[in-house]
């Protein structure tokens, strides 16, 4: 899909190594630019040995790429490199703000000197604002967006997730944002400068809790995060672990699942999410498990369609029937490290096709070429000043038929990139989002502000498709389309006629985008799965948790925005690729293997025989100390669950330390000033991993009295990479962020005065699409249907008449 498109890569962490990995995956001829020694990835765990080319880290983020070993200090390097950018579609590097300008690589000046450049920076904190240059690692990341403060159990620490999740999901980002701004930049010949912050990706996807946190006031807790719900959590089986995310409405699959049918005969019990079903659920659920194995239940659960899930490690992924049977592990012959698997990209095209998969590059394997590609670059153009920069997406129609958080967040990004997004809901089947807190009608169903925050700047229909009238309109609407995007349970699309080949006769430039959990061919097909379900198949969860402990989720249904990161960036690909061929295309995205693209160093070590070791709370394979310490509590900060519910108060706050290095301990020991620190089992980075738990117990006693983030400002400006650990509510009013603008007001009709996230990137020349309230139910039905379809009014009177089309959920419905 990216062949032609080049792209330079001076990353130096896993956000812009992961961003390019992606782009690689797909054609584009990525070159990494490593700098003597090799890139700072290749000297983090796993490693099946101490020389820059045994890393498995780098073997599974370098892969498809070409290496060039050039120093950016040394002048000739220098210029070579500014010779390759010459030629390059985008460059995506994660320099601290400022050091590439001053080595005379000036990303602004990049795009000033080539106006169809496209730049990508992935940052820990963005280009500028009062935390623009602190330092950051995985853990540092985590805490810093408000998805660890979520993850975990109320009476234990913030737990981190597995490997570099923050990082990922900024990676995952910036290969989205950059494919969009391709593609502006192929449509009108203005590139630009992408400032993707790792804090703000992460504090932009934080479900509901985040939206409640900005718009009422109320704190989120771990266990909110892990597990709510009876029939939304992880419980222990006969030999194991197993999940279940069911919504209400699959409550009752669940009671027959486990034997408990008549439960549906108890009004009450119409979603086990109520206070008293999930009391009882609570008990019945855990004590039908534990009398199984978890291939029992899984199997026993698909005849009831009931969404429990397996949680398997990197040994059970490998080896997963529906995995290995599709060819999804990918094997190439490393000359280093030997055969080992890749994992297939986390889009697939419609030939079955899921990119290519190639070695990574042994490092500067690539080098010479790449000098010789730079002497004999083209001049650059003279300079010209580019045309007043729209959106990118801006004129592209997309009709949405997703719903809950997966799709819809995808659909937000391409509209907040500019995109008309027209969302479709039925009369008597609302978005699940808008009905899950009980809410039947109106003003109430558009009072969710966790619907709100995910379906800003669309268009809202209500359009009963189930009948001729409703499925007629929606097919002009798609004859006007460019984008059919739907996150249906696989063979929907074709049981109603909606599937890409009937969606292509109607508009033969359809770009279609299908997102079911587990694809649409294998033994996992027929699955429902949502984002618990997702993150648990796709292997994430078996590798966190606390040490001894069971799997823990991740705070939030992370497969959810992971999956519709993908799909944005799978539409702005497919955009791409029609200017080419003036087409209909179309991609799936299986969610599972969107997770497993985030965990693929976990895999490759496994299948190397170098393992890294699970579930270690929020220590590290190698660094020591590397944990949070509790802090001085806050005033107290109130969490208000529901009406019904009494509220709950927080007071804990968290330090997030990672020592990475022997000058950071050296700082460490001085700003604490405890004498037990200089004991010699503490002299190196390996007895100090040894010795891990008596150092944690030393910080803690010094961390118990301090205050969260005026200590994490002073270890910052040590040396150390520190952060506190911020929960939903310290986001919202967190001083960087708001410094950096990252918070917008803007008026709802039924809510009153609201606050919302922008999107996790800014451009330099584009501008921000004005924020336009979520619609309320059928909002826009009659406008949309009058302009983009060309019905009159007297045919929607009498769509209105029979409830085709409607202004309200009709009456009783549960959405």
């Amino acid at each position: 899909m990216l062949e032609g498109v080049r792209v330079v890569e001076l990353s130096t962490e896993v956000g812009g190594a992961f961003a390019g990995r992606l782009l690689a995956a797909y054609g584009a001829d990525v070159v990494v630019v490593e700098p003597p020694g090799g890139h700072p990835i290749r000297k983090l765990p796993p490693r099946a040995g101490e020389t820059p080319d045994e890393s498995i880290l780098f073997a599974y983020l370098g892969a498809a790429k070409r290496s060039a070993v050039l120093d950016l200090d040394n002048l000739a390097d220098r210029d070579t490199v500014l010779g390759l950018i010459s030629c390059a579609d985008a460059v995506i590097e994660s320099h601290a703000p400022g050091v590439l300008a001053s080595k005379g690589i000036d990303p602004a000046r990049l795009v000033r000197d080539n106006p169809r450049l496209v730049v990508c920076s992935i940052t820990p904190f963005g280009q500028s604002g009062p935390r623009a240059n602190w330092r950051m690692t995985a853990l540092t990341a985590a805490a810093a967006g408000g998805q660890m403060a979520v993850c975990g159990d109320d009476d234990m620490p913030p737990l981190k997730t597995a490997g570099h999740q923050a990082y990922y999901q900024a990676g995952l980002h910036g290969f989205s944002a950059t494919l969009a701004a391709l593609y502006a930049a192929k449509e009108s010949g203005i590139g630009d400068w992408l400032d993707i912050s790792v804090q703000e990706v992460q504090a932009s996807t934080l479900e509901g809790i985040g939206p409640g946190a900005l718009n009422d006031g109320s704190e989120a807790g771990r266990t909110a995060g892990n597990r709510p719900f009876a029939q939304w959590g992880i419980h222990a089986c006969k030999d194991g672990f197993i999940g279940v995310a069911a919504m209400p409405r699959q409550s009752y699959a669940v009671y027959d699942c486990i034997g408990h049918s008549e439960l549906k005969d108890d009004p009450a019990f119409a979603s086990g999410w109520s206070p008293d079903p999930n009391e009882l659920l609570g008990v019945l659920i855990p004590e039908w498990t534990a009398q199984r194995t978890a291939a029992e239940i899984f199997e026993h659960a698909a005849r009831f369609r009931a969404p429990f899930a397996m949680i398997p490690g990197p040994r059970e992924l490998l080896e997963w029937p529906g995995r290995k049977d599709a060819g999804f592990w990918q094997e190439v012959e490393h000359p280093v490290l030997g055969k080992h698997p890749l994992p297939s990209g986390p889009i697939q095209f419609a030939d079955g096709s899921r990119g290519v998969a190639r070695r990574a590059p042994l490092l500067g394997e690539h080098t010479a070429e790449a000098r010789s590609e730079a002497r004999n670059a083209p001049p650059t153009p003279a300079p010209t000043v580019p045309g007043n920069a729209r959106p990118a997406l801006d004129g592209i129609r997309v009709v949405d038929m997703t719903a809950v958080w997966a799709g819809p967040y995808g659909t937000r990004f391409l509209a907040d990139l500019g995109a008309e997004v027209i969302k479709v809901e039925g009369p008597s089947f609302a978005d699940p989002v808008r009905t899950m807190t009980g809410a039947r009608s109106s003003p109430e169903i558009n009072q969710s502000h966790y619907f709100n925050e995910y379906n800003r700047n669309k268009e809202g229909l209500s359009l009963d498709i189930k009948t001729p009238e409703g499925m007629d309109a929606l097919k002009r609407l798609i004859v006007s389309a460019d984008v059919f995007i739907e996150n249906w349970s696989s063979g929907v699309a074709e049981r109603i006629g909606l599937g890409f080949e009937a969606v292509k006769a109607m508009n033969p430039r359809i770009v279609y985008v299908s997102m079911p959990g587990f694809g649409h061919r294998g033994p996992d097909a027929d699955r429902i799965g949502f984002g618990p379900t997702i993150e648990q198949m796709g292997g994430l969860v078996a590798l966190q948790g606390y040490e001894g402990g069971p799997p823990h989720r991740s705070g939030i249904s992370y497969g959810d925005p992971v999956s519709g990161t993908v799909a944005a960036g799978a539409v702005a690909m497919l955009l791409l690729s029609r200017e080419h061929t003036g087409q209909a295309a179309y991609a799936v995205i299986p969610q599972r293997d969107a997770i497993c693209s985030l965990i693929g160093e976990y895999v490759l070590a496994e299948a190397l025989g170098h393992p890294l070791p699970l579930r270690i709370g929020s220590h590290d394979p190698e660094w020591a100390p590397h944990n949070v310490y509790r802090t001085r509590d806050s005033a107290p900060r109130i969490s208000r669950v529901a009406p019904t519910r009494p509220p709950i108060e927080f007071v804990d706050t968290w330090l997030a330390i990672a020592v990475d290095s022997e000058n950071a301990w050296e700082s460490l020991k001085r700003l604490i000033g405890d004498p037990r620190l200089n004991d010699p089992s503490f002299a190196t980075m390996a007895s100090r991993h040894t010795n891990q738990g008596r150092l944690d117990a030393i910080i803690s006693e010094w961390a118990a009295p301090q205050e969260a983030s005026e200590v994490a400002a002073r270890l910052q400006a040590a040396g150390v990479a520190a952060a506190p650990v911020l929960t939903p509510l310290m986001i919202a009013s967190d001083e960087h962020l708001n410094a950096r603008g990252f918070f917008f007001p803007y008026f709802h009709a039924d809510v009153g005065e609201c606050r919302a996230t922008r999107p996790a990137w800014q451009w330099l020349r584009r501008p921000s699409r004005p924020l336009r309230a979520a619609p309320r139910f059928g909002e826009h039905t009659r406008e949309v249907l009058k302009r983009v379809a060309r019905y009159s009014d007297a045919e929607l009177d009498a769509f209105a008449a029979k409830n085709v089309i409607t202004a309200d959920l009709i009456a009783g419905a549960a959405g």
